[in-house]
């Protein structure tokens, strides 16, 4: 006898809420042992190619498997909290993912400001329908809050808000320079994962440079374009963050307690990730003199994206407990 091949119910098993959350821990202490060993490095050493493209690849491959998962929880009948809700969530993650290439691209292939690039638009979707599902949830769930709760909410966005305004007022400041190829060290180069407040230009020593590739026309005439709108960009970014952290809270105060509530928990825990690594890439961009991508503070993105995972592979397995529990009470009716 042959043995069957790999249907696609062994895959959905490897898919539960269980394996995810292992291999999320993984992944994110993966990711961390990287970003504790090889994002600190000297005043003048660069941080070593393969450091880029590994970290690119965690966050990337985290992305696409987040993706997915929100997409499988729209497409099954039985999940709980609303099919259009994760299909809003897979949609921004997409974008996020689109945005990333494109973010990455600029940067090292070209030699442009990344601040300026094609990715925009995808990074203005991603926090658009991203606050849509966010909203969607808690009105879907008719999220309820105490009094003291409220308090919670309110100081928190109250914090949120103090910080967004000191980062416009950094944004405000800076200067920013007209649209020009930037120098590409050859060692390591500089790459953001997220938009930034300013772009840094990458700095390094005349026998560490070499001379960009020449962008083509197209992409010349794309970076003049988005030139102007980067101060209008990051100040919508600081906005959606403000957003998005008072979401969060409402959810993790919202469902606090409970298996059903975990899957929202752990969302508001991976939009509270995006926040912490926004908000330290914009101050760093800022303040932090000669400031190259890779810090320490940054694994948070892939944190947010591996929690975006576990989230909804568990929120999958509710829906089938859910089913379970339903045949069950048929099964004892018709006897």
């Amino acid at each position: 006898m042959t043995k069957p091949p790999l249907d696609k119910l062994d895959l959905q098993t490897w898919l539960r809420g269980e394996y995810v959350t292992y291999w999320g821990i993984i992944w994110a202490v993966i990711s961390a042992i990287l970003y504790l060993n090889f994002s600190v490095v000297d005043a003048h050493a660069a941080r070593p190619v393969w450091f880029i493209l590994v970290t690119t690849g965690l966050e990337e491959i985290g992305l696409a498997i987040s993706g997915y998962l929100c997409w499988r929880n729209w497409q099954s009948p039985d999940i709980p909290s609303g099919r259009t809700v994760w299909l809003l969530f897979a949609i921004a993650i997409g974008a996020f993912f689109s945005g990333n290439l494109w973010f990455c691209l600029w940067e090292l292939e070209w030699g442009l400001d990344p601040a300026a690039s094609a990715g925009n638009p995808f990074f203005v979707l991603f926090y658009l329908i991203l606050i849509a599902g966010m909203r969607l949830a808690i009105l879907d769930r008719d999220v309820q809050l105490a009094r003291q709760q409220w308090v919670v909410v309110i100081g928190v966005a109250a914090v949120g808000l103090t910080i967004g305004c000191w980062l416009t007022t950094l944004s405000a400041g800076a200067v920013t320079g007209s649209p020009t190829v930037v120098a590409v060290v050859q060692n390591a180069p500089n790459r953001h994962l997220m938009p930034a407040i300013t772009a840094p230009t990458m700095i390094a020593s005349q026998s560490k440079i070499t001379a960009p590739v020449r962008p083509p026309e197209w992409v010349l005439a794309i970076d003049r374009s988005m030139q102007p709108l980067v101060h209008t960009f990051n100040l919508f970014y600081v906005l959606c963050d403000l957003v998005l952290l008072i979401f969060a809270a409402i959810l993790f105060l919202g469902f606090w307690g409970g298996q059903l509530g975990l899957p929202w928990r752990m969302t508001a825990q991976a939009v509270l990730c995006f926040y912490v690594a926004d908000t330290w890439f914009a101050y760093a961009n800022d303040r932090v003199q000669g400031y190259e991508s890779g810090s320490i503070m940054e694994v948070f993105w892939i944190f947010g994206i591996v929690q975006f995972g576990i989230a909804a592979a568990l929120e999958f397995d509710n829906s089938i407990r859910a089913r379970r529990l339903a045949r069950r009470r048929t099964a004892i009716k018709e006897k």
